[in-house]
């Protein structure tokens, strides 16, 4: 922990801009009061379909980066970048990407031609959950090989150091916190994130087996995640943004939240920043891996004893 507190002070002191953070934290705000209020993400992103969907969905990532990178330019004064094709390749070919990985239109219809119908809930879960791998990970080693061979970071796969032990400290101190949490309605009515299927019965295994199943692709969705928000948007921006490629991260990462309950899209907006400065200072993303997967299975592990105990209750 004294380390990653290290990187924050030294990134703090560098980079804090009153004005700017400032105006950040009203975006923010103006923003998830918004969604929250007229319940943009799940009563109008979610119903739109085919490639109105993909637009839509296009115009809310450009709309969550392109305002913070022009706060940063204007109130820095580092405007330089504005006028690289670098900055604008990556930005929207990043932004369709993840746009694509978010509306995920053809998930429901594939699902439904391969599995048996006992399947269909199960798979399009796991699909769901492994399309970032295609969507938001292995399209970038294209743009790596174009413009970030020589940094030899891949994007954060391959740092050249990695200490695990402040994640896991991190992870022992949200324990309780999440023990805490798992006594609340509103956490059990959104985990455990698997939902309970037919699945096992078709594929004749315990359930135990869909269960493992779900959550390996589950931590294999943090991985692609990890690698997009804090690998590409973080270490594969800093040849055009430096510094300034933390905070329009959070922003965008803070709307990837929009469909969870609101403390967890602000909670997001503090995750992302900190991830973003450990990803920034070690060039590296399997602390952020570590934190997101020891944390999602940790919740998982909540809600299922809540539920279990729930259950022999009644």
């Amino acid at each position: 922990m004294k380390k990653i507190w290290q990187f924050l002070k030294k990134h703090v002191t560098v980079d804090f801009n009153p004005a700017y953070y400032g105006f950040i934290a009203v975006f923010l705000t103006v923003s998830i009061y918004y969604n929250y209020k007229v319940d943009f993400e799940d009563s109008f992103l979610d119903y739109q379909e085919g490639f109105t969907k993909f637009f839509y969905y296009f115009l809310t990532n450009i709309f969550a980066y392109i305002v913070p990178v022009f706060a940063y330019a204007y109130f820095s004064k580092n405007r330089t970048f504005l006028t690289s094709a670098e900055f604008w390749i990556k930005s929207l070919i990043a932004l369709a990407f993840l746009s694509f990985d978010r509306c995920s239109f053809f998930i429901d219809d594939l699902a439904g031609e391969l599995f048996h119908p006992r399947m269909y809930r199960w798979s399009t879960k796991i699909f769901n959950n492994l399309l970032g791998i295609f969507t938001m990970m292995l399209p970038f080693f294209l743009l790596y090989s174009m413009y970030d061979r020589a940094e030899k970071h891949l994007y954060g796969i391959a740092p050249k150091k990695f200490d695990v032990k402040p994640y896991f400290t991190m992870l022992a101190i949200m324990l309780p916190l999440i023990v805490a949490a798992s006594f609340l309605p509103s956490f059990l009515n959104q985990y455990p994130m698997y939902e309970s299927s037919r699945a096992h019965l078709q594929m004749n295994v315990p359930e135990w087996v869909t269960v493992a199943g779900y959550e390996i692709s589950y931590a294999l969705n943090f991985v692609s995640i990890e690698f997009f928000f804090r690998g590409f948007l973080v270490i594969g921006m800093i040849s055009v943004l430096g510094r300034g490629s933390i905070v329009p991260m959070a922003c965008v990462y803070c709307f990837l939240h929009f469909g969870k309950p609101m403390g967890e899209a602000i909670s997001s907006i503090f995750g992302g920043y900190i991830l973003g400065v450990v990803a920034y200072e070690t060039r590296g993303i399997w602390g952020g891996v570590i934190v997101h997967v020891g944390i999602a299975w940790m919740m998982e592990l909540a809600a299922f004893i809540q539920k279990a105990f729930q259950d022999s209750n009644n």
